[in-house]
């Protein structure tokens, strides 16, 4: 059997597949994401101007410098293939250095996911405390289902769950935006995916409106040892 490549040839933008991360005007928002999933931080001011401060501490820096992030013409800011060191506040401001919006995003690092699948009788992790001196208590923060990915017979639905730290008395907060610069080792520390069985009927307007792409087909060379193939605009969000 000849091995097929699907080469992805270019028909749209490919901006409506990210998800999009929102917060209301002039506050800052706290968002757990996962690495390597792109993300859209949205901010809506034609001459915005990002800056970003890891958890370290050092000065702002303006975001003009790093590979896998570029401000829309809308002004929202788009990160490719985020990765946990991008952890920390993302700050938009307009032309007179005033806030527009600000994000404190921890991403966790995708290659620790704790996988589960909840018909199989497998286990999500176990609420922990941490152990600083406190009673901090360490608990997965579930996101909801996301869609079934099969209609009209059985499927598969996933849900994300992120690490989160949660004090008496304090708002619950994702692990690293808590921890800051404290070196914590625990095998807790880590987020989540839990997958069960689903079945839904299908909703044939929803399927004829999906966007289309468009692909070519190449065969692979004798030769070729090893490919890694991408799935473009693909998503662990949805």
């Amino acid at each position: 059997m000849l091995a097929m490549l699907w080469l992805l040839s270019l028909s749209i933008r490919a901006s409506w597949a990210q998800v999009l991360i929102s917060c209301a005007y002039k506050s800052l928002c706290q968002q757990a994401l996962l690495s390597g999933n792109d993300v859209v931080l949205q901010c809506d001011h034609l001459k915005a101007h990002w800056y970003f401060s890891s958890l370290l501490g050092e000065e702002p820096l303006l975001l003009s410098s790093m590979p896998n992030i570029r401000k829309l013409p809308g002004g929202s800011l788009q990160l490719t293939n985020p990765q946990p060191s991008q952890t920390g506040l993302y700050h938009c401001q307009d032309n007179d250095k005033a806030l527009v919006v600000e994000y404190e995003i921890d991403f966790q690092d995708v290659t620790t996911l704790h996988i589960t699948h909840k018909d199989l009788g497998q286990k999500p992790l176990q609420n922990e405390t941490l152990g600083l001196g406190g009673k901090e208590l360490i608990f997965t923060h579930w996101e909801p289902w996301q869609d079934c990915n099969l209609c009209g017979e059985p499927g598969e639905r996933k849900r994300l769950g992120f690490c989160y730290i949660e004090e008496s008395l304090e708002k619950p907060m994702p692990c690293s935006l808590y921890l800051r610069t404290e070196k914590v080792h625990n095998s807790r520390l880590r987020p989540e995916m839990q997958v069960e069985a689903c079945l839904t009927r299908c909703n044939h307007i929803k399927e004829l409106n999906q966007p289309y792409l468009t692909f070519d087909i190449s065969q692979l060379g004798k030769l070729t040892n090893s490919m890694w193939l991408t799935c473009p605009l693909a998503s662990i969000y949805r």
